[in-house]
């Protein structure tokens, strides 16, 4: 293939990089054969600006496009995820939603959003506090809108004070405290480094290599509506406003939220109804 300069959301260019695009799906469950044609649709279709750039959204709609041709729907639903849940800002409450009913998926109950506790010297506001059985979870997590953001040292070290004073306040009593930094991109080595060694919890998108927060959201089989194909971006931003955030809570009472937004018209609930369904059974397959 030839020399491909990609641009990046945040602004920052580097070559293109074949084998990170094949892995990434891979790491999907893409069978070898499709990963070719995806590679053969981005040089037959690529257009590069004057510069010879192109857009990173540009390589990822075309992968994105044949996967939805060739692929099986639970693989693109695997790969789409990644963008899907980068859509759930730009602030970080509606990840927080998203990631409390993750939570409740695996059994944990009760689980709280925005929790004041108090530590042994101030109060402290966890992210997510989750309870299953004498596992006790207090989570900070850390939303980036862009994939290239990572999380960093100055956040590990911060947070290993917040976890001890909560620790030596005696909050947790009796139960196993699992206390855990949780982010939608990466955390840089340093993170990584001090977290393990401070006894700090660390998931990332891709970390650790297995049960890392992208397998741990797709065996929950709970999807966030930005995976939506068949409604606008002005309709999702309506739903994430009200703190609707999974493509399950749309499903209950009879979709009666689909009707109650003004950016789907009504000729069009039938369409979305179906995706939904589909999205849904698909997960549970």
């Amino acid at each position: 293939m030839k020399k491909i300069i990609v641009k990046k959301k945040g602004g920052e260019k580097e070559r293109f990089n074949e084998t990170k695009l094949r892995n990434s799906l891979r790491n999907s469950g893409v069978s070898k054969k499709i990963e070719d044609e995806i590679l053969a649709s981005i040089k037959n279709n690529i257009k590069k600006d004057k510069d010879g750039v192109v857009e990173s959204t540009k390589i990822y709609k075309i992968s994105k496009d044949v996967l939805k041709e060739k692929a099986d729907k639970k693989i693109f639903l695997r790969y789409n995820l990644t963008s899907a849940i980068s859509k759930l800002g730009p602030e970080g409450f509606a990840f927080e939603k998203f990631i409390s009913l993750v939570f409740k998926s695996y059994g944990y109950g009760p689980v709280y959003v925005g929790k004041k506790i108090n530590g042994k010297c101030v109060v402290h506001e966890m992210d997510i506090v989750a309870q299953r059985g004498k596992d006790l979870v207090t989570a900070e997590l850390k939303f980036h809108n862009s994939r290239t953001k990572k999380t960093d040292l100055k956040v590990a070290l911060y947070m290993k004070s917040r976890f001890d004073d909560i620790l030596n306040s005696n909050y947790y009593k009796n139960n196993n405290p699992i206390q855990l930094i949780i982010t939608n991109t990466k955390f840089t080595d340093n993170a990584k480094k001090y977290s393990n060694c401070a006894g700090v919890g660390v998931l990332s998108w891709n970390y650790p290599e297995k049960d890392n927060l992208h397998d741990f959201i797709l065996k929950s089989k709970i999807h966030p509506i930005t995976a939506l194909e068949t409604i606008s971006q002005k309709a999702k931003q309506y739903f994430l406003l009200r703190k609707i955030v999974s493509i399950e809570e749309l499903q209950k009472n009879n979709f009666k939220f689909l009707n109650q937004n003004p950016y789907i018209i009504k000729s069009k609930i039938q369409t979305v109804k179906d995706e939904i369904k589909d999205v849904i059974e698909c997960l549970g397959c």
